[in-house]
């Protein structure tokens, strides 16, 4: 299954390691993340807004502006069964 970290950019749910928030004011400015020896990608560009998640696989860092709650989510309903409503 995959997950959509935004703009274009899908990523195997197997393969994710770690969700962090990003710091509002130092997202932009440094990246701590980056001590890992991982390739960086950022899926923000310049019309979707600030970095406001990394999410770590083992391919890579990904810099996203989706937040990490909503992205907790998305990964929930990729593992919950929907409710079927009782027939009549």
């Amino acid at each position: 299954m995959y997950l959509h970290i935004g703009g274009n950019q899908m990523i195997d749910v197997r393969r994710i390691v770690a969700m962090f928030k990003a710091h509002p004011r130092k997202a932009n400015k440094s990246n701590p993340l980056q001590q890992y020896y991982q390739p960086f990608i950022s899926v923000s560009g310049k019309e979707a807004g600030p970095i406001r998640c990394y999410v770590v696989t083992e391919d890579g860092i990904y810099a996203t502006p989706i937040t990490v709650e909503t992205l907790a989510e998305r990964y929930k309903k990729l593992f919950t069964k929907p409710v079927s409503s009782p027939t009549k």
